[in-house]
């Protein structure tokens, strides 16, 4: 029973045209494909210069005031570097009132530092 229904599938197929190859005068899609692009948007890099308003240490954020009054906002991640006087520094050197000036990737509106310099 399973070889007859298989079977009439099968030609069923055929018959549909299902396997036919495209005639030789049909536009084949392969040229399609090779014109394929991929899009990648980049971070864009910014640099601000202002002193911390506030440090949350659970969440590893700090938030700066730049010289315009305007507060960012910046989460950590692990790869974050703080650096102190050209030394290595820990997040904890982080203090409200402190000058810093911050390397960061913008992600739409996301800010994520790569370095935090403590001025």
């Amino acid at each position: 029973m399973r070889k007859l229904i298989m079977t009439s599938v099968f030609v069923a197929g055929l018959s549909s045209g299902a396997f036919a190859q495209p005639a030789s005068n049909e536009a084949k899609p392969a040229a399609a494909a090779e014109m394929t692009t991929t899009i990648k948007k980049s971070a864009a890099i910014v640099e601000i210069e202002g002193s911390v308003v506030k440090v949350v240490t659970k969440k590893k954020e700090i938030y700066v005031k730049d010289a315009a009054g305007k507060k960012h906002e910046f989460y950590f991640t692990d790869a974050t570097t703080v650096t102190s006087g050209g030394a290595p520094a820990d997040f904890s050197a982080l203090k409200e009132g402190t000058n810093v000036k911050v390397s960061a990737e913008k992600h739409g509106r996301r800010l994520t530092p790569i370095a935090v310099e403590i001025r």
